[in-house]
């Protein structure tokens, strides 16, 4: 069988995006809790990123409150907020950043490390489409099944929010 030149970049994504998630260490070495809870840092890819999913905070035990729902204007505006709020450079992750995050590995749903991101739902999250800034061409990760597909940012859906560690 051949393939086109047209189908190379698409092919050369998709065995990228494979060889991370296949890559990627999802054991206790790799994420790093922060003192509070808060935070977790991915020790493979130098990011640290929140904890909970945002409407939830980590009270000691476990990510509590009201899990929050985001049209992709506001997924950007939250995380606008939150870098002002405590002055951390948080942003919406990237689609190979949040693939990076589901392990297939994990026997049941959400497919990511339930310790290190606890009470996870298997559901579609938010991810950025590199080098766009408009609010109709994104992308959805999703926990439950690894799966990446494209949106127009319409429909709201869950938010975890990353930066770069320090």
């Amino acid at each position: 069988m051949r393939l086109s030149r047209a189908a190379l970049p698409g092919l050369r994504f998709a065995a990228a995006l494979l060889l991370v998630a296949a890559g990627a260490s999802h054991g206790q070495d790799r994420f790093t809790v922060s003192a509070d809870g808060q935070e977790v840092t991915d020790t493979a890819s130098r990011l640290t990123w929140r904890r909970c999913s945002e409407g939830l905070r980590w009270d000691g035990k476990a990510c509590k409150g009201k899990l929050l729902k985001y049209t992709y204007a506001g997924a950007k505006d939250k995380a606008l907020r939150a870098a002002q709020d405590d002055g951390k450079a948080w942003r919406i992750p990237t689609r190979e950043e949040l693939v990076a995050l589901v392990d297939m590995t994990q026997k049941k749903k959400p497919r990511i490390d339930k310790e290190a991101f606890p009470q996870t739902p298997g559901a579609l999250y938010w991810a950025s489409r590199t080098g766009s800034t408009d609010n109709l061409n994104v992308w959805l990760v999703n926990f439950s099944n690894g799966k990446v597909r494209p949106s127009i940012g319409q429909s709201k859906f869950p938010l975890r929010l990353v930066r770069a560690s320090r």
